[in-house]
């Protein structure tokens, strides 16, 4: 992987979970909470189904709205009812929301990912198509939540390939980590390296370190030892001192009697900072 991947803006966001839809006259919101990723579905409406003709006349009746703001929502409710019956006259009307906006990049993120849990192929080539790369970022980074589930290593691979930074898809990047680590963290930790400096690699070697030391901590220890760069072996000693320091005292105990001896001093440092805050 080349310089596609991008630093973190915000390591604390990392693991927050995905914002949720803000209701509307017509809908009430779904969530998906990282790092599961669940199947997406449509806010259940208030009233019964929508004919195509209503559908097409509330979104006139929308964009005749003068105030921009005003507009905006109605616009996305009236995409929000689209959704399920007509998801051309949905996505064409998602086009027409105000770039960045909440509204929109709510509604671009759910359909992000109920075109992945449809067809991958079709919800990436969708994704390529859209205008900015805010929204690629977005989408890409629920497409790959999406097959995370089970797919890891193709997931790590999209968002590699689409390299587009933002948020979300940095998000996106550590927790395709934490899964990918889960089937396979050798894997997962060679990808990892690959990143360019910065707090996308610190954080993404963490996750994949502490999920390792859960499974098989010798082999995550050997690995470390093995880095021949030194500054990502640097960044490794930190992840996995941290990780040893979230483990209950007993845990600890055990992990550091593997460690070697720089990785027990900085961890007495770590934890006498840590006490006098």
């Amino acid at each position: 992987m080349s310089a596609r991947i991008f630093p973190l803006l915000g390591l604390g966001l990392l693991l927050a979970s995905c914002d949720k839809p803000k209701k509307t006259a017509t809908e009430s919101a779904t969530q998906t909470t990282a790092p599961r990723v669940t199947k997406s579905s449509r806010p259940a409406p208030d009233e019964s189904p929508r004919s195509q003709d209503q559908l097409q006349a509330a979104f006139k009746l929308a964009e005749e709205i003068s105030p921009p703001e005003e507009r905006n929502r109605a616009l996305a409710a009236a995409v929000w009812d689209a959704m399920d019956l007509e998801p051309a006259l949905a996505r064409a009307g998602l086009q027409k929301l105000i770039a960045g906006s909440e509204e929109k990049n709510r509604l671009l993120q759910h359909v992000a990912m109920r075109l992945a849990e449809q067809n991958v192929d079709e919800a990436i080539q969708w994704a390529e198509s859209l205008e900015t790369d805010d929204e690629k970022s977005q989408a890409f980074a629920k497409i790959a939540l999406v097959l995370s589930d089970k797919e890891p290593q193709r997931a790590a691979h999209l968002l590699s390939d689409s390299g587009v930074a933002g948020r979300e898809f940095d998000v996106a990047v550590v927790q395709v980590v934490q899964r990918w680590a889960a089937q396979s963290p050798a894997d997962a930790a060679a990808w990892v390296v690959l990143f360019d400096p910065g707090e996308a690699r610190s954080a993404g070697l963490k996750e994949t370190l502490a999920v390792w030391t859960r499974d098989d901590p010798q082999a995550a220890f050997t690995w470390i030892a093995a880095i021949q760069d030194e500054p990502v072996r640097q960044e490794a000693v930190a992840g996995m001192v941290t990780s040893i320091l979230e483990q209950p005292e007993g845990v600890q105990k055990k992990l550091l009697d593997l460690a070697t001896p720089e990785m027990r001093a900085l961890f007495e440092k770590l934890k006498t900072g840590a006490a006098g805050e």
